[in-house]
């Protein structure tokens, strides 16, 4: 539902190309409207984000070597390790997991969004 959802910066890697034995990656950033929910454990995070919304967002997939979706959430990046369609319902949404990246702060470590 629209009413939970708020702007947040999604980058979307394209491809990695090699030159001279260094790999090079480009991306771009979108800002994109999430009902981004924290997962929990007791009282604390775990590191771990539910997102819906109404557009695919791209998994990262070891087999083929790419880069998931990144998603920035209160000054960390979070990489996306699933995204599953449901069609099956009124709401018909996307339902995406993210996992924290360890050592990768955001531009601006104080952003809420």
């Amino acid at each position: 539902m629209n009413i939970f959802k708020q702007m947040y910066t999604v980058r979307r890697y394209k491809g990695t190309s090699w030159d001279s034995g260094t790999s090079e990656t480009t991306y771009s950033d979108m800002q994109l409207p999430l009902d981004v929910q924290a997962k929990t454990s007791g009282r604390s995070t775990t590191g771990v984000l539910t997102v819906y919304s109404d557009v695919q967002l791209l998994p990262t997939e070891p087999d083929k070597q790419t880069t998931g979706d990144r998603l920035l959430y209160m000054g960390q990046w979070y990489a996306c390790k699933s995204s599953i369609y449901w069609g099956n319902t009124i709401l018909k949404h996307w339902i995406s997991e993210f996992e924290a990246v360890e050592g990768e702060k955001g531009e601006n470590a104080n952003d809420t969004s």
